[in-house]
């Protein structure tokens, strides 16, 4: 979507590559998930109480990788964070984090009944909940990340944008490791459809063209309108959502 948006040319071409450093992390997490998810049809998911043993290991690889992204960015795009600092001089820390904290409250305030609509959306419809969660709820929660992304793409804040993406991949899965500490039957992922792995390798499949994309950084465009990797990251987007729909539990 950001591709398409942005006129000018290919967002690729001016990315930074140290967002490889996140998607990398991204494809380790995602790809650990995945993994579980596929044990535990299995039964052979080891775990302490009620809680899996990927919940701990999972919350060690995202602070190893917020650890790692975070000491990257601040030995090579300082000179960034300086520059937009000066684009609002008249705008304190308080008060940004204050209208930081006030939009935040609002998201989580309407995410709060989003389980229940998902939920009657699919009984409603006889569709499988995995495929509203993956389709419909997954898109509504990223509704946020959208009109941040594009509102960053209009200022020009391109890094973040892109930041934006690869970093809520790196949080998404950390919420899997909390969900599995508060769900006290079992082992979360003993009660999930192993049909969540082929969105998870979907997942690292479009993570590792993003990869390719910030690599190669290609300029040409089809017609002029969105590069061959973002068309690529669209099919596989819509072939992992038919394949939901097809074979969710």
């Amino acid at each position: 979507m950001l591709d398409f948006l942005y006129r000018k040319q290919s967002v690729y071409t001016l990315a930074s590559q140290g967002h490889v450093l996140s998607a990398g992390f991204g494809v380790v997490l995602i790809g650990f998930a995945g993994f579980n998810v596929l044990l535990s049809a299995n039964g052979t998911l080891p775990a302490l109480w009620h809680v899996g043993m990927y919940t701990p290991i999972i919350i060690i690889l995202y602070a190893v990788a917020m650890r790692t992204v975070f000491r990257y960015e601040r030995e090579h795009i300082s000179a960034t964070s300086e520059g937009a600092a000066e684009r609002y001089p008249d705008l304190t820390l308080k008060q940004a984090w204050l209208n930081y904290a006030g939009a935040a409250s609002i998201v989580v305030t309407a995410a709060l009944w989003l389980p229940f609509v998902g939920r009657s959306i699919a009984g409603l419809m006889g569709w499988h909940e995995s495929f509203v969660g993956t389709l419909f709820v997954a898109f509504a929660t990223s509704v946020p990340e959208i009109a941040v992304a594009i509102g960053a793409l209009r200022i020009g804040a391109i890094d973040m944008a892109i930041a934006n993406v690869l970093g809520s991949n790196l949080f998404d899965i950390l919420i899997l490791a909390i969900d599995g500490i508060l769900y006290t039957p079992g082992p979360i992922l003993s009660f999930v459809s192993p049909s969540h792995a082929v969105t998870a390798f979907s997942a690292i499949m479009m993570t590792g063209v993003a990869i390719v994309g910030l690599l190669y950084r290609p300029k040409t465009r089809v017609f002029k309108t969105v590069g061959w990797a973002s068309l690529f990251l669209f099919s596989l987007y819509l072939l992992n959502t038919y394949v939901i729909y097809l074979y969710a539990e």
